[in-house]
């Protein structure tokens, strides 16, 4: 992950490595190794939403990464395309995710729509994470019959996660 994201400190030689999610999201986490070397890497989180009077669960990707050594060899579908079956194999009753926008045709090839006129918030906090502040784009699927049956409440609103103070997906 640090050799995607280096700005993330790495630890140092027989230091802990950190927790990668916090517990409390109950990471799924799909891979691909080769040798003992970490190729490819996207997790799933889930998490409780409150939103417009209802209560859905939530699957989110997240930290979807691929060695720079490693890109241009389709590593990132394939792992993309196996957390969407686990999501989609959930009991989740949405599907949520933030990414770059030009990032977005890709994860729509993976089954993941676009949608504007939705902003997601890590909470209600005024220090908390904004999609619109980061400039990222929301990608939503409604999964279950629940949420299917609220689909107008996903329309044209804020989504607040309810996360803590600088988490967000």
């Amino acid at each position: 992950m640090h050799r995607v994201w280096p700005d993330q400190s790495a630890p140092s030689q027989g230091e802990a490595v950190p927790e990668e999610h916090d517990p409390e999201l109950d990471a799924l986490c799909c891979f691909i190794y080769r040798g003992n070397r970490l190729l490819s890497y996207a997790a799933i989180l889930n998490f409780t939403l409150s939103h417009a009077e209802q209560t859905f669960s939530v699957a989110a990707l997240s930290c979807v990464a691929t060695d720079p050594a490693y890109q241009n060899q389709g590593l990132s579908s394939l792992v993309v395309s196996a957390a969407t079956r686990c999501i989609e194999n959930s009991h989740a009753d949405i599907g949520l995710f933030t990414c770059d926008p030009p990032l977005a045709s890709f994860y729509a090839k993976a089954g993941w729509p676009a949608v504007s006129g939705v902003v997601v918030i890590g909470s209600h906090d005024a220090c908390a994470l904004s999609s619109a502040e980061l400039g990222k784009v929301v990608l939503l699927r409604l999964l279950s019959e629940h949420a299917h049956d609220h689909a107008a409440a996903f329309a044209n609103t804020t989504l607040s996660l309810g996360l803590p103070l600088g988490q967000f997906v």
